[in-house]
């Protein structure tokens, strides 16, 4: 076991920190709904979801854990709970604060509580049993670890730290195929020997990153195959795995390897990142896992396309910042509603718009 490794939380930390933070997120819920409770035409709706979230915050808060439906369950079953409490509870925060910039639509809240309300009722006590597992995980864990050289170790944490500054300062904005997630849940997790990024909405993933330290065995190639197979059909995964080198037969592989909806890079020491410069995939999401830092977000693009065009339509801005068609709809819907930009024919078949000019203050003297 290193020495450095941080200690590993116990089922009960676990479980009281995401009680901390989701009965936070329902009171700032309940912020945000006395606010839409205002504006809205059928209040009565928001303060029945109001109230079922306040007796959420005081379930989710027993000592006992007498609302809690399921008592016995496995180890991965208990993380897999954990983490979809606190995923629905993010998500719960995102879309009502979303629902303060646009048309209330009370059956996505109403969804969204509901959801709430399973993963509360489906968490699991942190039994005897459970906890028995949790250490035998830890035991595979440290096994694992040990087994990376302490020098590679080191450079291996270098190239995570990276990537780790890099997806806090930037988010992808673009699938590849030109639809806009900027919108989404942009998450990433560091753990010791990998990181794990995602981009996630309510009811669908469809982007995860993941970098990690792998061992050079002889049945690599049959389990990228095998990773690759399990991707669902229009979702993204992009996995990169890090050693100090990688020998030709894996290096070929990865230089030759296409898939419709995995990515598969290698980063060695000496090269670099390795993948298949010949796919458009491979390198529309390149950036995520390379050593460059710099890159131009899309406000910035759409900040110099609105200061060199008068008006412009969907095709035209489209042409300009690498969405699809869809997409630039998406996005110009959510420049209206944050007043970025105007529409100048309301409704035509092929609308036109324009830079909403900047609201003049007027100075009052005191």
């Amino acid at each position: 076991m290193q020495d450095n490794a941080p200690e590993k939380k116990t089922l009960e930390n676990i479980q009281n920190e995401n009680t901390e933070s989701v009965v936070k997120n329902i009171e700032l819920s309940d912020i945000i709904l006395d606010k839409l409770i205002r504006i809205f035409e059928k209040p009565h709706e928001l303060r029945k979801l109001r109230k079922k979230l306040s007796t959420l915050s005081l379930e989710i808060q027993d000592k006992n854990l007498t609302a809690f439906k399921k008592k016995t369950s496995s180890y991965d079953s208990f993380i897999t709970a954990e983490n979809q409490l606190k995923q629905a509870s993010d998500e719960l925060i995102f879309r009502l604060e979303e629902q303060l910039n646009e048309d209330i639509d009370i059956k996505i809240i109403s969804i969204l509580v509901n959801t709430l309300d399973n993963c509360v009722n489906s968490r699991l006590i942190p039994t005897n049993e459970l906890i028995n597992q949790s250490r035998t995980s830890t035991n595979k864990e440290e096994s694992y670890t040990g087994l990376i050289p302490g020098d590679l170790r080191n450079e291996l944490h270098l190239y995570l730290n990276m990537l780790r500054t890099k997806y806090s300062k930037n988010r992808p904005e673009i699938l590849f195929g030109g639809d806009y997630t900027g919108d989404l849940n942009w998450k990433y997790i560091q753990e010791q020997d990998n990181i794990k990024a995602k981009l996630s909405s309510l009811l669908d993933v469809p982007l995860v990153l993941e970098t990690r330290y792998q061992h050079k065995d002889v049945q690599l190639i049959e389990q990228i195959q095998q990773d690759s197979n399990k991707v669902k059909k229009g979702r993204h995964k992009c996995l990169c795995l890090f050693n100090r080198s990688w020998d030709e037969e894996i290096k070929d592989f990865t230089l030759r390897f296409v898939h419709p909806d995995f990515v598969l890079y290698l980063y060695d020491l000496d090269e670099g990142l390795i993948f298949n410069k010949e796919n458009e995939m491979a390198q529309h999401y390149a950036y995520w896992f390379n050593a460059e830092h710099g890159k131009q977000k899309l406000d910035e693009i759409i900040e110099s396309f609105l200061i060199s065009h008068e008006h412009f339509t969907v095709q035209e801005l489209k042409d300009v910042i690498g969405l699809n068609y869809k997409g630039t709809e998406k996005l110009i819907k959510i420049l209206l509603r944050k007043g970025t930009i105007l529409d100048v024919t309301f409704g035509e078949k092929n609308p036109k718009f324009i830079k909403a000019k900047l609201k003049e203050t007027k100075n009052n003297d005191v």
